[in-house]
């Protein structure tokens, strides 16, 4: 009976501190969070957006179009800045320049593939008799 009561007693209470530690190590981690976790949570929670009454109206002086008109003479200005550069210039490589490239780099993989009669008729045969496999060549001579 003694015994029980020790395990009924003892055994709550491990629990107990077990969830106290486990409790303590979350809170710890939630205060040692990154700083857009708090962003992150209020944005789940769908705290922070505004309310429809809240939403500015647009000035009725505004005109999109403009912005395009100012945004298209800063790519003009961008383009001209990249055209006058020397490094965006093509190199301006002819067809005997490209034709000597062509014979460097076919040098580099010379003398080739060797000649085609290197073998004879009969090592020809003797390879292809290695290769004829009765079950796999059947179903092909038969048709």
């Amino acid at each position: 009976m003694k015994n029980t009561a020790i395990l009924l007693c003892g055994v709550p209470l491990l629990l107990a501190s077990g969830c106290t530690s486990s409790f303590s190590k979350a809170r710890a981690a939630i205060n040692e969070a990154p700083d857009w976790y708090a962003e992150r949570r209020v944005e789940i929670r769908g705290e922070g957006y505004p309310k429809i009454h809240e939403i500015p109206e647009v000035d009725e002086d505004w005109k999109p179009g403009e912005a395009l008109a100012v945004s298209g003479a800063e790519i003009a200005v961008i383009q001209a800045a990249f055209a006058a550069d020397e490094r965006a210039q093509a190199p301006l490589a002819e067809a005997g320049e490209i034709a000597k490239v062509l014979a460097e780099i076919r040098a580099e993989f010379e003398p080739g593939l060797p000649d085609g009669g290197f073998f004879t008729a009969t090592e020809i045969a003797a390879i292809r008799e290695s290769f004829n496999v009765p079950r796999v060549t059947e179903g092909v001579v038969q048709q």
